[in-house]
This record gives structure tokens, sequence and C-alpha cells, in this order.
């Protein structure tokens, strides 16, 4: 057997083990971007008034047109965003072209349009990812008609209007009594409600990597906090435009809002504010995190350096008599004293003690 084919058979195993990286865990989550174009599109359609409330899902989009009459309000929910179908629906209920190309534009800032027959506003839905940790957005555009809401949302996966959709099965809700634009009302104030459901998970959040930084600061905790500023950001970002959406609705002089709707409004504007300003107070908590980390790191290193410090001084004193004691000249004292090694031990580590006792005294460490 060759020299090589040994090394490789004994030694060469173990050097590879060693010379191996243990990878360390990471917290590097990508964020996916919820787009469903090809997503089959379903009509929930809720036909209702006082008296009774019927409910249709289907793919076909003759069912969902507009009623002659005004006895009836109708919440048409469209779940995907297929072009064709979306401007025939528009079509239908005389949309305007605008708002249409508005709805199949995803990703907008929040904003509303007040078009005479019809009131619209697009805002954007948040989802906590439990896995991740991300905040996914996903736009829902309102259109308010005269008897009629339509809201669309390209993935049907979820949304905040469960509670609503029971409300409109109970004969003794509120919105089965009132007009139409209280159930536009109710959308608005659904979405806006969830908000505080993510920021709860991001208090969580804070909560926890507050009491990382303390106990166990190191590189992954900063790149928590990193991530987690990032995703502040992006919730601050999607509903700051909200509060100024809302305003609009708040002082619409338009008549499919009545006036007595109005007070609805303003209580939903008091909710953006104050989602608002916890996500500035997250922020600057967030911020506050980062600077604890480094000042923690600061002081461990601190801690680090004058351990190391005293640990040095305390050998000053035998490194100066060995090297006393080293010298090749007889006039040294106890150099040629059958206990001179003794003397000399005994004086390093007497020297080295009282200086461990003056430091302690002065409250050095």
């Amino acid at each position: 057997m060759s020299f090589r084919k040994a090394y490789a058979r004994t030694f060469g195993p173990l050097l590879s083990a060693f010379s191996k990286r243990r990878k360390r865990d990471t917290y590097n989550p990508k964020r996916e971007a919820i787009t469903a174009p090809d997503i089959p599109t379903v009509y929930t359609i809720y036909d209702y008034n006082e008296g009774k409330c019927e409910r249709i899902a289907t793919d076909q989009l003759v069912h969902c047109m507009p009623h002659t009459h005004d006895t009836h309000n109708t919440w048409i929910n469209v779940d995907g965003l297929r072009k064709e179908e979306v401007e025939r629906l528009c079509a239908n209920f005389g949309i305007h072209p605008l708002l249409t190309e508005d709805i199949l534009s995803t990703g907008q800032r929040a904003k509303a349009d007040d078009m005479d027959s019809h009131l619209f506003c697009l805002l954007p839905m948040l989802t906590y990812n439990q896995d991740t940790g991300l905040i996914h957005t996903e736009q829902l555009s309102i259109v308010l008609g005269d008897n009629y809401v339509i809201s669309f949302q390209p993935d049907p996966k979820q949304d905040p209007f469960d509670p609503l959709r029971e409300k409109l099965r109970n004969d003794l809700a509120p919105v089965r009594k009132k007009t139409v634009d209280y159930l536009a009302y109710c959308l608005i104030d659904a979405v806006v409600d969830d908000y505080f459901t993510v920021l709860e998970k991001l208090s969580d959040r804070l909560e926890k990597l507050e009491d990382e930084v303390v106990i166990k600061p190191n590189s992954a905790v900063l790149l928590k906090i990193t991530l987690l500023r990032q995703e502040i950001m992006v919730v601050k970002r999607a509903i700051s435009p909200v509060r100024e959406l809302v305003n609009s609705f708040w002082h619409s002089d338009n008549e499919l809002i009545r006036e007595i709707n109005h007070k609805y409004f303003k209580d939903i504007y008091d909710h953006i504010s104050l989602a608002i300003e916890y996500t500035e107070n997250y922020r600057e908590v967030a911020i506050n995190l980062q600077d604890l980390y480094m000042n923690q790191v600061n002081t461990r290193m601190n801690e680090v350096m004058k351990i190391l410090t005293v640990v040095t001084t305390l050998l000053a004193p035998a490194t100066v008599i060995g090297g006393i004691f080293g010298m090749n000249f007889d006039i040294i004292p106890f150099q040629h004293h059958h206990h001179g090694f003794i003397i000399a031990v005994v004086s390093m580590l007497s020297i080295s003690v009282l200086m461990l006792l003056l430091f302690r005294k002065k409250g050095w460490f």
C-alpha cells in the first residue's frame, strides 16, 4: 500500500472532520408576495334586508347583476382578479374604467376616490406568518354603490370578514337594519381591527427579543432585531395612508354615505390613528433594543478586558522577580541560597495576593 493511500485512509477523515465548520442556525426568512392571477374567480353574494339574507357562492358572473329595486342590500365579494371577469363585472355595475384599473393593479398605496355614483377605496389587509415571522400584505378594493358593495381580493385563503358574515346571518344584527354604507364601514373596520392582531404578534416578539438581548446577546439576536424592524416598517408603510382614506370617507359629502353614519367612520379614524401610534412606538423600541444589544456587547467586552488586565497585572511581579533571578550576576540576593527558589516563589505569590486584596478593597472588580 502506498503512502498516499495509507494517509487517505487514516489521517484524511480525521483532518477533514476537524476542518469542517459547524453550520450555525440562521434566521433569515424570505418574503413571498401574495399574487394569484390564475386563481379561479369566485363570487360570494349576500342579498339581504331586515327580514332575510340569502347567500350565493358561484363562479358564474351572470348571478352578479345589479337590482332594479332598492329593497335589498347586496354585498358581492370577489375572490380572484382575472382581468376579463373583473372588467365585465365592473361594466355591469357602471364602474368607471379608472377604478377598474386600480382594482387590477395590486400593490398600490391605500387611497380613496369619489366618482359621484360610486365611492371607491383600496387598502391593505395584513397577515402574520407564524412560521417565518413575516408580514404579508394583500390589497382589498371596495366599491360602494347605491344599494350594493363590491369587494375584490386576489387571494381567497383568508380575510377578516368571518365575524361580518356571521352578523349577516343574524336577524337581530344592526348591519341587517342599516343602509349599505354601514356595510362598507363594517368591511373597513374589520380590516383595521385585524391590524391590531398583527401588532400584537410584533409586540410579543419585541418582549422575547428584549429577554434574549439581556440574557445572551449574539449575532443571531442582532439579526432578529434587524428583521423585526423591517417588519415594523412594512406595517407602518402599509397602514399610514389608511388614515387619510378613512378621513376622506368621514368628511365625504357624497350622498352614498348618510350623515347618520359619519360617526362610524370617525370611530375607524380613531382606531387607525392608534394603530399608527403603536407602530411608531414599536419602531422606537426596536431601535432601543439594538442600542441595548450594542451596550450589552460592549459591557461584556469591557468585563473580559478588565479580567485580562487584572490577570496581567497580577503576573507582572512574578515576571519581574523571575527576570531578576534569571540574570547571571553573583550579587543577586539568595541566588545561591539553598532556599532561594522557595523564597522567590513565595515572594511572587505574596505580592500578587496583596495586589489582589488592594484591588478588591478599591472596588476595581
